[in-house]
């Protein structure tokens, strides 16, 4: 039916192959060579990352004990000068009742920095304290009373750091207590307040900055920190998965683990270590898990790097390797898809010698055989396709001759669905349709009695139920012939209409394929804007406006405002002198 339309077109192109030669050569050269290696590689980063880690924990941990056994030190040194002050008061004459007399100024030259207050309290009698201006006396006096009875009872102790009031939450104070007199029978206790800050800031200020240290006291509770961005602040221990472990072990315990905190709404992971002072303090230091790993996580990816690299120019090497093989191939089906393209001009070419250059000098003469019966084949097609046309118009005159008011209608009718078509936008295909549908819309009057057809005048109701049958009896007579099948709906249903009175079938709305559509649009624009026996032609601008009347009832008003359009465009002009019907 289309010269334009041919089997290749028609036909499905080819895929792109599933697997390629090169691909192959690649494949053989990974198992054979890379494999190996890259299974030696891994292996032996995962040993060394696990070497690694683990001297990293073991460091980590390190900064932690390093730590406690300071403040352990530093506490000891706060003891032993009370210890030395005992013992400077227990040498003094007694009084009455085995006590020693002791006078406040004699612990005034002792408070400083880190001694934040002292106090002497005899077995009997009233004790005796010197304080810094505005200590707060009262937040201690439960520690001391507990340092107090443990002293008598001829034992050392320090307290639980106790928190004091003010901005920064961290801020306490150690409570320690010693005897004072013999071992036997300690005749009064001597108490020394210690700012914690005198001996943490020595130990952990600035020294290890990279970490997140801090102390909690035995009920977990935070009490020194370094922590310069506030981050304790932002996120407290409490939620930590390593201060839970520390509140479980109840005692003394050293432990390196990972846990994950959510900051600002993203998941961190941490290492944090633990280890525990003699007064039973957990003392934690603690680290962002890339920044501790970061020396590992640098050599795996040097290892990677340098391993892939290699891997990477070995599969270069072999990839130019089976490009020289597998290059002449892609030529020869680059050459097999422009054909299936139609591209009958293309020719391959292949600078080999060995057996893909013959296949490609093959190939060629092939092309050029096949390109010179596609060319007798398309000459043919033409000529057919002009004979047929040339047919279908010459039939469409003949039918037009049997009615003289006719004259030349099917060919106008033609011209107008042609256009409708192009201007509803239509496949090339569908438009062939719409083309020989309108010339052959009125085939079926070759079945109409003359008399009928040439009446000049109104027909009765008998003379148009006959008239109605042509469209019947033209898809009849195009039935027998099988190409014809996407034919028949445009000219057998041009007379049904879009509120479903119409006929042969009464189909309704979309029901009405859009050929039959188009074909009843034009056939009503032409009978309008032509003279017949029992009307006047209507202007071109007029016809439009009653087919937009009858939109919606007879005609699809898409059809209708598509028709309009393309007379606004100019696509086509009404004549000078409207075409006239003659009588003979």
């Amino acid at each position: 039916m289309n010269a334009n339309t041919s089997p290749h077109q028609n036909a499905a192109a080819p895929g792109k192959p599933k697997h390629k030669i090169v691909y192959a050569f690649l494949l053989v050269l990974a198992f054979t060579g890379l494999a190996p290696l890259a299974t030696s590689a891994y292996k032996l980063i995962g040993f060394s990352r696990e070497a690694l880690v683990t001297s990293q924990q073991e460091a980590q941990l390190t900064v932690a004990s390093s730590v406690v056994r300071q403040l352990n030190a530093a506490i000891e040194s706060e003891r032993q000068q009370l210890v030395r002050l005992a013992e400077a008061i227990a040498a003094q004459p007694r009084a009455g009742a085995g006590t020693v007399p002791v006078e406040r100024g004699l612990f005034d030259k002792f408070l400083g920095s880190d001694l934040l207050m002292v106090r002497y309290t005899p077995r009997a009698g009233a004790p005796v304290e010197a304080a810094q201006p505005g200590f707060p006396r009262d937040l201690v006096n439960a520690a001391i009373r507990d340092g107090v009875r443990a002293a008598l009872g001829g034992k050392a102790a320090a307290s639980d750091p106790v928190p004091l009031p003010g901005d920064d939450a961290r801020r306490s104070v150690l409570v320690v207590t010693v005897p004072v007199g013999p071992e036997g029978g300690p005749v009064a206790a001597l108490t020394g307040v210690v700012d914690v800050a005198a001996f943490w800031d020595p130990v952990v200020g600035g020294r290890r900055s990279s970490y997140l240290i801090y102390a909690l006291d035995r009920q977990g509770r935070l009490f020194a920190a370094q922590d310069e961005d506030g981050f304790l602040k932002r996120h407290p221990p409490d939620t930590f998965d390593v201060v839970q472990e520390f509140r479980n072990s109840h005692g003394y315990s050293a432990v390196t683990s990972e846990f994950t905190l959510k900051v600002d709404g993203v998941p961190v992971e941490y290492i944090a270590s633990f280890d525990t002072t003699d007064q039973g303090w957990g003392i934690f230091a603690q680290l962002e898990k890339k920044q501790a790993y970061a020396m590992v996580n640098q050599m795996i990816q040097t290892a990677w790097i340098w391993a892939s690299a290699a891997m990477v120019l070995a599969l270069v090497l072999a990839y130019v390797l089976a490009a020289n093989v597998t290059r002449p191939i892609d030529t020869l089906v680059a050459g097999a898809e422009a054909f299936s393209r139609s591209e009958f001009d293309h020719r391959v070419r292949v600078k080999s010698r060995n057996e893909l250059g013959l296949l490609a000098d093959t190939f060629n003469a092939m092309a050029d055989q096949l390109k010179l019966h596609i060319d007798r084949l398309r000459e043919a097609a033409v000529q057919n396709h002009e004979l047929f046309m040339g047919t279908v118009r010459s039939l469409a005159a003949a039918i037009d001759e049997k009615d003289p008011y006719t004259r030349g209608h099917s060919d106008r009718v033609s011209r107008y669905a042609v256009i409708l078509a192009k201007q509803l936008g239509l496949s090339k295909r569908d438009i062939l349709h719409v083309t020989i549908s309108s010339l052959f819309h009125d085939i079926g009057k070759i079945g109409i009695e003359d008399k009928i057809l040439r009446k000049p005048s109104t027909l009765t109701e008998e003379e148009y139920t006959v008239m109605k049958q042509h469209p019947e009896k033209g898809a009849q007579m195009l039935s027998k012939i099988k190409l014809m099948k996407d034919i028949i709906p445009g000219l057998r249903f041009h007379h049904e209409r879009w509120d479903g009175s119409g006929y042969p079938l009464g189909l309704k709305g979309e029901a009405i394929p859009m050929a039959a559509r188009i074909v009843g649009v034009a056939d009503a624009f032409d009978a309008m804007t032509t003279n017949r026996p029992y009307q006047k032609a209507m202007s071109f601008d007029k016809a439009i406006q009653r087919l937009f009347e009858l939109s919606d009832k007879v005609y699809d008003r898409r059809v209708v405002s598509a028709f309009s359009e393309a007379y606004k465009a100019g696509v086509f002009k009404e004549p000078e002198v409207p075409a006239a019907y003659q009588e003979l």
